[in-house]
């Protein structure tokens, strides 16, 4: 189903005319610096993406099932937009036209097959879904999330498999074997902190899926790069992962060099 066109188109359409959530233009922007607003329509415009943030459009019929949520409050939007843009300014829009990624959209109760999600990656329309609400009392977990999440997309056109890759298995301990897939750990508290509770992962939630693993190795690169690096001076599985991270990325989008990851400045 495809989104109306009364959503913000921002890639396209000047600042005037940007509509942040339900339509309030100008409350939201008498009342907030009209910069976030601006920088929102020039990332759009810069990576080559429609942002929505204003009346999407659903339910979503996909493959795997149907995705459901709703507009946002525009509060909610105008807190989470100044942490997306922040994250998401780092990436170039050659690694956009990799991703064949075209929108992302700003929603809230946000859910895939009746199961709450805070983010949605839809393989099917080029899409992110992103709740701005779920977990937003967490700033870390929400820039993480907004990373890991964006990461499924670069796994799966990146050779067509998202729930497999043999050469990163074969970097883990001996013996180890997967979970069922993080749609089994929702709802687990704790699954994402990161711990050093299982060698050769950053956390439970790496565990539970070679995709899970890999993005979270790819969010934790940018967003604690510190302690991604503690964890490589005593985990050489760590070490493995993250060199072999950096590998991939260089390898599907040249623009992602050395020079992008945090821990290179």
């Amino acid at each position: 189903m495809r989104l109306r066109r009364t959503t913000v188109l921002i890639a396209i359409m000047s600042i005037s005319a940007v509509l942040i959530a339900d339509g309030h233009l100008s409350g939201i922007l008498a009342d907030s610096p009209r910069s976030q607003a601006t920088e929102l329509a020039n990332l759009a415009g810069r990576l080559g993406i429609e942002i929505v943030t204003a009346d999407p459009v659903f339910p979503i019929a996909t493959a795997h099932g149907a995705i459901e949520g709703r507009s946002a409050d525009p509060d909610e939007i105008e807190r989470f937009a100044a942490i997306f843009a922040s994250e998401f300014r780092r990436y170039p829009a050659a690694l956009m036209r990799k991703t064949n990624l075209k929108r992302v959209v700003l929603c809230s109760e946000l859910n895939f097959a009746a199961q709450r999600r805070t983010v949605i990656p839809d393989f099917d329309h080029d899409t992110l879904y992103y709740d701005v609400g779920r977990g937003s009392y967490d700033e870390t977990y929400v820039r993480k999330v907004i990373h890991h999440e964006f990461y499924h997309l670069i796994d799966f056109c990146d050779d067509g498999m998202l729930y497999e890759d043999a050469a990163w298995a074969a970097l883990n301990p001996a013996g180890f074997e997967y979970g069922s897939g993080g749609r089994n750990a929702q709802d687990m508290g704790g699954t994402s902190l990161l711990t050093d509770k299982f060698p050769g992962f950053l956390n439970h939630y790496s565990t539970t899926g070679v995709e899970e693993d890999k993005a979270e190795i790819f969010a934790n690169l940018i967003v604690a790069p510190e302690y991604v690096a503690a964890r490589i001076r005593t985990d050489r599985t760590v070490e493995s992962k993250s060199k072999r991270m950096k590998e991939l990325m260089a390898n599907f989008c040249p623009s992602i060099d050395a020079g992008f990851w945090p821990d290179s400045k």
